[in-house]
């Protein structure tokens, strides 16, 4: 299963100018717990979107992280997203839990792509041998 995701959310007020901000680790220390709710909703949202009515035991995910500038730490945006992806994976069920008794394993590659910074997470079902966790 394949889930396409912009790295960037934008904060609309009526009596100010939007806000556009790249969620990642540095916003999300700082951001107000209601601010962050609107934005993981919106996540959650976006991944319910494309699910595709899978179930998997045990998985592995990987990600390839996009970022709009050589300069933006991939690792803080995966992190975030990686939250909030493998929790809308459970309230949809695809998976039962995102512990390691699930999620087996992930890993990540990052590029550089200026026109449409996103991250596509890929949902691998995977089984494990009986020397790895259980």
């Amino acid at each position: 299963m394949k889930i396409v995701l912009p790295v960037h959310y934008t904060f609309e007020y009526k009596t100010k100018k939007n806000k556009k901000v790249l969620v990642g680790l540095n916003w999300y220390r700082n951001v107000h717990y209601i601010s962050n709710n609107k934005v993981k909703t919106h996540f959650h949202n976006l991944v319910k979107q494309q699910y595709n009515g899978q179930k998997f035991d045990k998985v592995k995910v990987h990600y390839k992280v996009f970022v709009g500038r050589m300069n933006t730490d991939g690792h803080n945006v995966r992190s975030i997203l990686e939250k909030y992806v493998l929790d809308a994976l459970v309230s949809c069920g695809a998976i039962v839990d995102d512990s390691l008794r699930y999620v087996k394993g992930t890993s990540s590659d990052f590029y550089l792509d200026s026109e449409k910074p996103r991250i596509e997470i890929e949902v691998i079902p995977t089984s494990m041998s009986g020397s790895e966790l259980a």
